[in-house]
């Protein structure tokens, strides 16, 4: 009667255990599958990536030609390259390696985000200020090859400042795709601080210069940033792959 006890209670045991296991395995598969809808399934975050990785090497060349031109048109030297000018409320380019390489999706996504509102207003800022300054001059139209009006520096910001805004707009779905609704887009900061001007580049018209010259730092400083952040979404894609055999 022990014996047959026994037996029954180690078969109740085997039986719940089995249970147990296939509950387990199918908790297992359907977080599984929804971690891969997100990341590998359309529209999920693998296809994200790659879309914001196109958008930021399509207006990191945008940045690049109109660098050349306002270096041309701005500051009357298309060859003007000068390291030491920097805007302290600019985000930082300096990149520790091994900290990068430890970077979690959620903070990489939301240094991201924070960054390109940094980027876009200080963008948007110089905008304006060139607008007023060509308002002020009546400046006219330049003519483009083909005898057509050239789009003027601020016509050229502002579909750099369109790009930027889909591409925060990227970035936004995609923290909330890596499951950090903690984590919000940092608001733009106040900007207050101007581009401190070595002596060696003072100018009759000095306030006019400064403005010039915070212009080139904001432009080059975005071409170097769209570089660094493409290499982020690099590692993200190579990161958030689909299983084998997707």
């Amino acid at each position: 009667m022990i014996l047959q006890f026994s037996n029954h209670s180690s078969c109740l045991c085997l039986f719940q255990m089995s249970v147990w296991w296939q509950v387990l395995f199918l908790q297992f598969f359907l977080t599984l599958s929804c971690v891969y809808q997100c990341c590998a399934s359309p529209p999920g975050l693998l296809k994200s990536y790659s879309y914001s990785l196109k958008s930021i090497r399509c207006t990191h060349t945008r940045v690049q030609q109109l660098l050349r031109r306002y270096k041309e048109e701005q500051l009357d030297n298309k060859q003007f390259e000068d390291r030491s000018l920097e805007w302290q409320t600019l985000p930082s380019l300096s990149t520790d390696f091994y900290h990068w390489l430890q970077m979690k999706d959620w903070e990489r996504l939301s240094a991201a985000s924070r960054d390109l509102h940094t980027f876009w207003a200080h963008l948007d800022m110089k905008r304006r200020e060139i607008e007023r300054e060509e308002v002020g001059q009546g400046a006219a139209h330049r003519m483009g090859s083909r005898g057509k009006p050239k789009p003027s520096i601020p016509e050229r910001i502002q579909h750099i400042l369109t790009d930027l805004r889909d591409l925060m707009t990227k970035v936004n779905f995609q923290l909330r795709c890596v499951n950090s609704s903690n984590v919000s887009p940092t608001s733009p900061p106040a900007l207050t601080r101007a581009v401190s001007t070595p002596s060696s580049h003072q100018a009759p018209s000095k306030s006019l210069w400064t403005s010039r010259l915070e212009g080139y730092v904001i432009l080059r400083d975005l071409e170097r940033y769209l570089t660094k952040l493409a290499r982020d979404f690099i590692l993200l894609k190579t990161k958030h792959r689909g299983p084998p055999g997707t």
